[in-house]
């Protein structure tokens, strides 16, 4: 089997709530710190204490995946901050039973499975197009949703050929 390389990278989207969590987080510090500053000084002891607590929850807030193909094998990363890197998952594509657009009918035998546990690796955009790759292993089907990049795609589907769809 020839070697083969690909990598992706692609920006998490999906963090709405937190988005909202962090924008409401600082609002409240703001207004406790002023409404202390101004009237009783209980707010501004309570703003003082929000201060490191939105900070921390600014920290973590931009994330990132990345999908790494080597040989038979897709590791699976995310990035936060553009400089935290942990590793999430490796796949080996022996185990790779279909890979498909997500809204493809060809995953609904698989979508129909109680025990499928879903692991969504996207952006999370509707726009963007996201493939499922179902993966069979030690008796466990995992669904794992990425972006490949047609490079990528390109390369499972030149070594896994008879699995790989898009329609």
């Amino acid at each position: 089997m020839s070697e083969s390389y690909a990598e992706v990278i692609v920006h998490d989207e999906k963090d709405v709530k937190g988005k909202q969590l962090r924008i409401c987080l600082i609002v409240i510090t703001l207004l406790c710190l002023l409404f202390g500053a101004m009237y009783q000084m209980l707010f501004f002891l309570i703003g003082i204490v929000m201060i490191p607590v939105s900070f921390s929850t600014l920290k973590n807030r931009y994330r990132e995946y990345e999908y790494l193909l080597v040989s038979d094998e897709l590791d699976i990363s995310v990035v936060k901050n553009r400089c935290k890197r942990k590793k999430l998952a490796t796949y080996a594509l022996s185990e790779l039973q279909c890979m498909a657009p997500v809204r493809s009918h060809r995953l609904d035998h698989f979508h129909s499975n109680p025990q499928l546990k879903v692991r969504d690796y996207s952006s999370g955009n509707e726009e963007h197009t996201i493939y499922s790759m179902i993966f069979a292993s030690q008796g466990m089907l995992q669904e794992v949703r990425v972006e490949p990049s047609e490079a990528m795609l390109n390369e499972v589907r030149m070594h896994h050929a008879s699995v790989v769809f898009s329609e």
